[in-house]
C-alpha cells in the first residue's frame, strides 16, 4: 500500500480537527486534579460559581449577538450569513427561543449554534462542569462557507477565545488589529480567502499563539511580526504510526507538535502569498483591546440592572410591609369596637318600662272620642274579659333566654296578654321570673 501523500495527510487530519470525537462517559467523571483545574479555570474566566445560573457567559452571549448585527450589517444581509444565523436561537434549531433560553455552549463540546463551540478551557472539558457554572465560548469555526464581507472586529470581544477558523471564505479587506489582544487564541486559520494589506503587527502579541495559517490570501503582503509562531513545521507523521517502507518515518521533529490538535502542519504557514518570510524587526504595536472596554461595560450595565431589581425588590417589599401594618392597625381599631358594641348589646336589655315606653312611641296615636253620650248604652252591657297577669295561655309555652333563664307567660304588653316572645327590633324579648326583660334564645330547628 502506497504512503500517503503530505497534503492526503493534512486533509485527513482537518477532517479528524473538524469532527472531533464526542468525549464518553468515563470521561467527563470529574476527579480531584479536573476539580482544581476548573476552580483555577473559574478564577482565569472570573466566573464567580455562588452567582451563576445559565450555561453560556451572558457576556459572550452579548458578543455573539453583536457578532452578528456587524456580519449582516457589513455584508448587507448576505443569504450565507442567514443560514448560518438560521440556527442562533434558544438551543438551536431543535429548541428555538422562546421554547429554551438562548444557551449557544449546550450541553456538549460542539454547542448548538452554528460556528459556536464551547471546548476546553485552561484544559478543562467544560461540558463536564456543573449546570450552575458558566461555560465560555472557545472557538469560532465557520470553514468553507463562502461568507463575504470584512472579518468582524467584533470576533475580538470574546475573552477566552481559543481558536478562529474562517478558513475557505470570501472575506476581504485588512486584518482586524484587535485579534492581538485575545490573550488565549492558540489557533488562526483563515487561508484561502482574499484579505489584503499586512499582518498587523499587533498580532506579534499573540505569545500562546501556536498554528497561524493564511495560506492562499493571494494579496496578502509584507514581514510577519516578531511574536508568531515560527514558520510551519510538518507533524503529519507523528499522529500516526508510519509504514515501515517510508524513508522519512521518524525523521521528524514532533517536539513541536501539540496533542489538542492533528494539523500535519504546525507554526505559521504562508503559502500562496505575497509574503516572503521575513520578520518584522521592530517589537509589536501594543494592542488597543476592545474585550476589555467591552467587559468593563458589560460588568457596568449588570451591576446596574442588579442594582435596580434589588431596589425594586426593596421597594416591593417597603410596599407589602406597609400594607401588612395598616391592616394590622385597621384590625387593632376595629377589634375593640366591635367587642365594645357587643358588650353594649348584652348588658343593655331594656327594662319593662323602657320597652314599653318605646312600645308607646311606636303605637299609633288614636284620638279620643267623646263617649259620654254611649256610658248609659254600655253600662247594660256585659264588660270583656279583662286581660292581666290573671289571664291563662290555652297552650303552655316553654321557652328559654339566651342567658338559659325561663320566660314567664304569659305576660301583658299594651293591654295585650302575649304567650311567646314578642319581636322588637329584629330580635325576641320575653320577661322573666323577677319582671326584667330578656333576649329570647332561637327555638331549636
Amino acid at each position: 500500500r502506497a504512503s500517503a501523500t503530505p497534503i492526503e495527510v493534512r486533509e485527513r487530519a482537518k477532517s479528524r480537527e473538524e469532527n472531533p470525537p464526542r468525549p464518553t462517559k468515563q470521561a467527563t467523571m470529574p476527579s480531584k486534579f479536573a476539580a482544581i483545574s476548573y476552580l483555577a479555570a473559574l478564577a482565569v474566566a472570573g466566573m464567580p460559581a455562588a452567582f451563576v445560573s445559565a450555561a453560556t457567559h451572558p457576556q459572550d452571549l452579548a458578543a455573539l449577538w453583536k457578532f452578528k448585527e456587524e456580519a449582516l450589517k457589513m455584508s448587507n444581509n448576505d443569504a450565507s450569513w442567514r443560514k448560518v444565523f438560521e440556527t442562533w436561537t434558544g438551543r438551536g434549531e431543535g429548541c428555538p427561543y422562546p421554547e429554551c433560553p438562548h444557551d449557544p455552549c449546550g450541553d456538549d463540546w460542539h454547542g448548538t449554534w452554528h460556528g459556536v463551540q464551547c471546548r476546553e478551557l485552561q484544559g478543562v472539558k467544560q461540558w463536564t462542569l456543573p449546570d450552575n457554572v458558566y461555560r465560555r465560548v472557545t472557538n469560532l469555526h465557520i470553514p468553507e462557507w463562502g461568507l463575504p464581507g470584512r472579518l468582524p472586529e467584533s470576533v475580538c470581544l470574546f475573552e477566552m477565545l481559543e481558536e478562529l477558523d474562517f478558513d475557505e471564505n470570501e472575506f476581504e479587506g485588512e486584518l482586524p488589529a484587535c485579534v492581538g489582544c485575545l490573550p488565549h487564541l492558540r489557533e488562526i486559520d483563515i487561508e484561502d480567502n482574499k484579505f489584503t494589506g499586512t499582518i498587523p503587527k499587533e498580532w506579534g502579541n499573540l505569545k500562546g499563539l501556536i498554528e497561524f495559517e493564511i495560506d492562499g490570501n493571494e494579496l496578502l503582503a509584507g514581514c510577519i511580526p516578531e511574536g508568531l509562531p515560527k514558520d510551519a513545521e510538518w507533524c503529519g507523521d507523528c499522529w500516526s504510526t508510519c509504514p515501515s517502507y517510508d524513508p522519512y518515518c521518524g525523521s521528524y521533529d514532533c517536539n513541536s507538535c501539540v496533542e489538542w490538535t492533528k494539523d500535519p502542519e504546525i507554526g505559521t504557514s504562508y503559502e500562496n502569498t505575497r509574503i516572503k518570510g521575513d520578520r518584522c524587526p521592530n517589537e509589536p504595536n501594543p494592542p488597543v483591546c476592545p474585550w476589555e472596554i467591552f467587559k468593563e461595560e458589560f460588568e457596568e450595565q449588570q451591576r446596574q440592572e442588579q442594582e435596580l431589581m434589588r431596589h425594586k425588590s426593596e421597594e416591593a417589599q417597603q410596599r407589602r410591609k406597609e400594607a401588612m401594618e395598616e391592616q394590622k392597625r385597621l384590625q387593632d381599631v376595629q377589634q375593640p369596637q366591635e367587642e365594645e358594641e357587643e358588650l353594649e348589646i348584652r348588658s343593655k336589655a331594656p327594662s319593662t318600662g323602657a320597652f314599653l315606653d318605646e312600645v308607646e312611641k311606636e303605637a299609633p296615636v288614636v284620638e279620643e272620642e267623646d263617649v259620654s253620650e254611649d256610658v248609659s248604652e254600655d253600662v247594660s252591657e256585659e264588660a270583656p274579659a279583662s286581660a292581666g297577669p290573671a289571664a291563662k295561655c290555652g297552650e303552655p309555652v316553654e321557652r328559654l333566654t339566651v342567658d338559659n333563664e325561663a320566660c314567664v307567660f304569659p305576660f301583658t304588653v299594651m293591654e295585650q296578654n302575649h304567650c311567646d316572645c314578642i319581636n322588637h327590633n329584629e330580635e325576641d324579648w320575653c320577661v322573666i321570673a323577677d319582671g326584667s326583660w330578656k333576649k329570647c334564645a332561637p327555638l331549636e330547628k
